[in-house]
C-alpha cells in the first residue's frame, strides 16, 4: 500500500470565537469571544486560499460574523485591522463555510511599506448582534488559489 501524500496547507481550523479544550501550548480551557485577536501560527499567504468556517445551534436572530484580517509590520508592530468576509447564519442556526482567495486580501496603503509578505498573522471575529451560546467561528487554509 502506497502512503497518500498529505496536502500542507490542510489543517485544523484555528479557532477565532468559541470553546476550546487545552493544549500543548495552553494548559486550560479557553473561550474566544468576538472580537478577540488571534495571532495565527502561520502567516496567510496570497498564494493560498482560506475557509472562514461558521457554525451555530440557534439564536434569537440571524447572526452576522465579519472576519478581519491584520498585518505584523517589519518593525514588530501591527498594522490596520481589514474586513475580509462577511457571512451570515440564520436564527435556526446552521454552519457556513466562505472561501477567501489570498489574492483577494490587500493590506492598507499605509502598511504596504512597513510589511514584509507574507504579514497577515492577527485575525479577528466580530459577531453581531451577539454571540449563540455554542457558535463556534474557525480559519483554515484549504487549497492553493
Amino acid at each position: 500500500m502506497t502512503p497518500l501524500k498529505a496536502n500542507h496547507l490542510l489543517d485544523a481550523a484555528t479557532l477565532l470565537v468559541g470553546w476550546t479544550n487545552r493544549s500543548a501550548t495552553r494548559d486550560s480551557e479557553k473561550v474566544f469571544s468576538s472580537g478577540e485577536v488571534v495571532r495565527l501560527n502561520t502567516k496567510l499567504d496570497a498564494a493560498s486560499r482560506f475557509s472562514l468556517l461558521v457554525s451555530h445551534p440557534g439564536h434569537s436572530a440571524a447572526v452576522t460574523v465579519v472576519l478581519h484580517l491584520e498585518p505584523q509590520l517589519r518593525d514588530g508592530t501591527r498594522g490596520t485591522f481589514l474586513p475580509v468576509a462577511t457571512v451570515a447564519v440564520p436564527a435556526d442556526g446552521g454552519r457556513v463555510e466562505a472561501t477567501i482567495s489570498g489574492h483577494d486580501i490587500h493590506l492598507d496603503a499605509a502598511d504596504v511599506a512597513n510589511a514584509d509578505l507574507p504579514a497577515l498573522c492577527f485575525a479577528k471575529a466580530v459577531v453581531t448582534p451577539s454571540t449563540p451560546e455554542g457558535m463556534v467561528v474557525g480559519l483554515t487554509a484549504t487549497l492553493p488559489a
